[in-house]
């Protein structure tokens, strides 16, 4: 067989080949929804679709139909994303679980925003500001009200969605951890 054949592989993004350490062809680049998520070592698909088990709860408490706190549904459509997040965590290789978490966060908490922000005509939005937030606004014009209101909503939004991204980031951290030294204690 010839060397170069076997030790180089087309890449796409060079133009040439690339070679991997040890003579060894690299496999292509993934595509579409099996590539990482940028700055992540998280496929897109997988980043997507954790985010997206969050929207049901988002949506229909937003809308009224399933009320915060009102039964198992609601708690179910609440706690199962986050539930299926620490199973990633705890079970996924990863080396970058604070990246990989905080990003699925982020995506979260934007979500949550965009939620609320288009749900936000439909006056039967969820979670309303506290009363020290209303009171401010109210001593403002119309369209301040609203711009106050809708950026405290969204920065909790954001909050919410870090927030839950930092603890599943933990868990994922202290599993890398916990493989790492058990991969070690197994090797010596």
């Amino acid at each position: 067989m010839n060397h170069i054949a076997k030790n180089h592989s087309a890449d796409p993004m060079t133009g040439g080949s690339a070679r991997m350490p040890g003579g060894a062809a690299s496999s292509p680049p993934a595509r579409g929804l099996r590539r990482n998520f940028p700055a992540t070592d998280m496929p897109t698909g997988l980043m997507l679709g954790l985010v997206a088990l969050g929207l049901p709860r988002t949506v229909l408490a937003d809308l009224d139909i399933v009320a915060p706190e009102s039964g198992l549904l609601y708690y179910v459509l609440a706690l199962a994303p986050f539930a299926a997040w620490l199973t990633v965590a705890l079970v996924r290789r990863t080396r970058r679980p604070g990246r990989d978490f905080l990003m699925l966060g982020f995506l979260y908490g934007l979500s949550l925003l965009v939620v609320h922000q288009v749900l936000w005509t439909t006056g039967t939005v969820s979670g309303h500001p506290p009363q020290g937030v209303t009171d401010f606004a109210e001593g403002l014009s119309a369209g301040w009200q609203e711009f106050v209101l809708r950026s405290f909503s969204s920065g909790i939004a954001l909050a919410i969605g870090v927030g839950s991204g930092l603890v599943a980031a933990v868990v994922a951290w202290c599993a890398h951890v916990w493989r790492s030294r058990r991969g070690h204690r197994h090797d010596g």
